[in-house]
């Protein structure tokens, strides 16, 4: 029985590569400009990722039971964080937004935070069968939900719901209170659109681009500008001329247009190649996972979280939804988004360290017997199935 290399952290080193390039070559003179010094971002950047594989190194190594034990508490604290956020004197306000923490030398994002802790409390919550209902997901998801809203940040809100519901439906949940949690969601979002006059006039960019004003399309207007101007195979790298003065926020919500214009289509599909690798083999990974519903449920979290982030990210350079502040996983400037992404790919790697047969052995009798996770004992039964007729909780 042979066991393969895992390919995790072979496609994780290549994002924050790639990122860490392109910022380099991309913020220079947004850097200069605005706060002069041309490698301030670099150097931050790099900071980040020290710090970051530390933690990553952590957490792969942690007991995991501890992390269990102390999901509550992980969930409190990113909670109690938010509240902070909201008082004058402990947040930093960008473009009237209250986001981050100021912590002195560097501030942080707690919604970031909360993304990581989430994800950890919901596995350890959706994984007792007592405790796995609708009433627990409303009331632990809303009081987040609200304290995202009044930053305002409704992105980072919904892609944080999108992330728990789809733990909660993964986990077993009954498909049709989620269909009516997903349209009240949807609903308020629209609801909160439409009463924000800022969140309304990207609506408008985004239906009626030759309609609007110029200030309000402007970045949405050069950023397909840049991608268009990369054509096939693109300018040639630290060719872009976007960078220079047209494009705003280019190490962050801008990067992949840059990195579009320099490489074209064909850098573009190579990273969606990278993306779509690693997010089917944490589907993989989780699936392989049947003796232990909360570990199965960290895996599932995380892959919807780089999922769901890198399509919002995405679609909002292609045009597709509007321009939102939500960074691309792993490759945007950030350090709070990188920093809790790599701690759960820690966890990630811890758990798969104690699974490595699962995935790679060569034994097919090994392999037919991990099923999904939602067709475990634990989860959702499937039709006609010997576990479908079990009593309701």
């Amino acid at each position: 029985m042979t066991q393969g290399k895992s390919p995790l952290l072979k496609l994780i080193f290549i994002l924050i590569f790639i990122g860490l390039t392109f910022i380099s070559i991309s913020s220079l003179t947004e850097a200069n400009n605005t706060i002069g010094d041309k490698f301030f971002y670099l150097k931050k950047q790099i900071f980040w990722i020290i710090i970051s594989f530390i933690t990553f190194y952590i957490t792969s190594k942690i007991n995991l039971k501890i992390v269990k034990k102390l999901a509550f508490l992980l969930y409190f604290f990113s909670i109690i964080c938010l509240v902070l956020v909201l008082i004058p004197g402990f947040s930093n306000q960008a473009l009237g937004a209250s986001r981050w923490l100021n912590l002195g030398l560097f501030s942080f994002q707690p919604s970031e935070l909360l993304k990581l802790t989430s994800i950890i409390y919901f596995a350890s919550l959706f994984s007792i069968d007592s405790k796995r209902n609708f009433i627990n997901l409303v009331i632990y998801l809303t009081i987040p939900f609200i304290l995202i809203i009044l930053e305002p940040n409704l992105s980072t809100a919904i892609l944080i719901s999108a992330i728990v519901i789809s733990m909660f439906y993964l986990s077993g949940g009954k498909i049709v209170p989620l269909f009516l949690l997903c349209l009240t969601l949807v609903t308020l979002s629209l609801g909160l659109i439409y009463i924000s006059p800022y969140r309304r006039a990207r609506l408008d960019t985004l239906v009626n681009p030759t309609k609007t004003t110029q200030s309000t399309s402007y970045h949405s207007n050069q950023i397909i500008l840049s991608l268009s101007s990369g054509g096939i195979f693109g300018k040639g790298f630290a060719n872009s001329d976007q960078k220079y003065r047209f494009l705003p926020k280019i190490s962050t919500d801008s990067i992949l247009a840059i990195i579009g214009e320099e490489t074209g289509f064909v850098g573009i599909s190579l990273i969606l190649i990278i993306y779509i690798s690693l997010i089917t083999y944490l589907i993989k990974l989780a699936s392989s996972i049947t003796d232990d519903p909360f570990l199965a449920l960290i895996i599932s979290g995380t892959t919807c979280w780089i999922t769901y982030q890198s399509l919002i990210n995405i679609a909002a350079i292609a045009s597709i939804i509007p321009l939102t502040g939500v960074p691309l996983p792993f490759i945007s400037y950030g350090g709070s988004s990188l920093f809790t992404l790599m701690i759960a790919i820690g966890l990630v790697r811890n758990i798969e360290k104690k699974h490595p047969l699962l995935i790679y052995s060569n034994n097919e009798t090994v392999r037919k017997k991990n099923y999904h996770h939602r067709h475990s004992s634990y989860s959702r039964p499937r039709a006609n199935s010997p576990t479908s007729s079990r009593p309701k909780k």
